[in-house]
């Protein structure tokens, strides 16, 4: 009877509610795998590091599904899933690694010497950051995002973003400036 239509009803919802999971997890093609590979890289400073994040992300986007309230704003809701999980690794890191900047991060200088001035002036700034500072920096920088999808992305007012990164910012100058003072 009625017992029965429910369950067939709640079974036709069920393969739905999966087949739009699999749908959208076809958006993780291999162009974003690398996006956000790169991002966690960025922030976690260590790529193997980068890539089990990247994976645990994966896992709890899958296994969080029901969370996502408008499935267009899949990139969005991913990278939100993404910082948590690059957030939760940088707590609990246990040493500081040093990754060598590469050409992903495109540092526009005149000379290949300019270049490497830059990576290491800027590579043990960057690690002073705290983890919500770098995140930060490298969702505006990097990413390329604007302050409000920022803020969207990791659940903050957008005067919280600003903050933090004017804060980052003026922390990455002063210690620049430092070791330039300090190099003379």
């Amino acid at each position: 009877g009625e017992a029965g239509h429910d369950r067939v009803d709640q079974t036709a919802e069920s393969v739905a509610w999966r087949h739009q999971r699999m749908e959208a997890f076809t958006f993780l093609d291999d162009t974003r795998l690398l996006q956000s590979y790169r991002l966690a890289t960025l922030i976690l400073r260590d790529q193997d590091e980068a890539e089990d994040a990247t994976q645990e992300a994966i896992v709890r986007a899958w296994s969080s599904w029901g969370t996502l309230r408008d499935r267009s704003r899949f990139d969005a809701w991913f990278d939100r899933i993404l910082v948590n999980v690059c957030r939760n690794h940088m707590r609990h890191a246990r040493t500081i690694r040093m990754v060598a900047l590469d050409d992903t991060h495109n540092l526009q200088t005149a000379d290949a010497h300019g270049a490497t001035i830059a990576r290491l002036a800027l590579e043990p700034a960057f690690a002073r950051l705290t983890p919500d500072q770098r995140i930060i920096v490298v969702l505006r920088f990097w990413r390329d995002l604007s302050v409000d999808d920022i803020a969207d992305r990791l659940g903050v007012p957008a005067g919280t973003v600003k903050s933090r990164l004017h804060h980052a910012l003026k922390s990455l100058r002063g210690a620049i400036e430092s070791s330039e003072g300090a190099g003379r």
